[in-house]
């Protein structure tokens, strides 16, 4: 097997399951026929396992993650229980999410009181569409213009954020907005707002984080 193909994914074992970690620039067809192969291959190896997604090093779409979220589920009959987006942005999937949680010191305090799972949207969030959770809030999708998201944690968006962002609703200002792409109407952490200038921008390769520096909500890309 030639040093290419063997980059295509990688399956690491670690104490919980397996970790599948993408190439970074390989095409998503040839990732997800190489998955494929992998599972035909194995057998029964992976059956009844549980896999984190790592896309640290490799940014995908909502569909695409679904596509390899579908593939393992149904070839391999392995449960996806997390994705994870950055070091410190787990994505629980397919589980609750008690069993591990990403290190995050500054926000250690608000996740120890907050008994609540996150509210997960799996669709994109239309106009005139209201969501509120009593913890963190995730959104597979986009949320459109005149779509409203309020969540006492954080708000992560798993696409672009062009609606309305309340994150940290009780008064929480370590609480964060995070998204593929951030050109909201208006958002707001704790008790303050923030309005984007309008006008075009470059599209963000990987993430970006609305979060509060002094007493000024500050962009930034990660």
């Amino acid at each position: 097997m030639g040093a290419s193909e063997e980059t295509l994914i990688r399956i690491k074992a670690n104490k919980d399951g397996f970790v599948l970690l993408p190439h970074p620039t390989a095409p998503f067809e040839a990732i997800l026929r190489e998955l494929k192969e992998r599972l035909e291959t194995s057998g029964d190896f992976f059956s009844r396992s549980e896999m984190t997604l790592d896309l640290r090093r490799r940014s995908l779409k909502t569909g695409q993650v679904a596509a390899i979220h579908k593939l393992l589920k149904e070839s391999g009959r392995v449960k996806v229980v997390e994705v994870q987006l950055a070091d410190d942005l787990i994505l629980c999937v397919d589980k609750p999410p008690e069993r591990t949680q990403p290190p995050a010191p500054p926000k250690a305090e608000r996740r120890e009181v907050s008994i609540d799972a996150p509210v997960i949207i799996r669709s994109t969030c239309r106009s005139g569409m209201r969501i509120e959770s009593p913890s963190d809030c995730v959104i597979l999708g986009d949320v459109n213009p005149g779509a409203e998201v309020l969540a006492v944690g954080d708000i992560i968006v798993f696409g672009s954020l062009r609606g309305i962002a309340h994150a940290g609703a009780l008064g929480d200002r370590s609480a964060r907005i995070w998204a593929f792409s951030i050109e909201p109407s208006q958002i707001r952490i704790a008790d303050l707002v923030a309005i984007p200038p309008k006008g075009d921008k470059s599209t963000s390769k990987r993430y970006e984080i609305a979060e509060v520096q002094g007493d000024l909500i500050e962009l930034i890309t990660l």
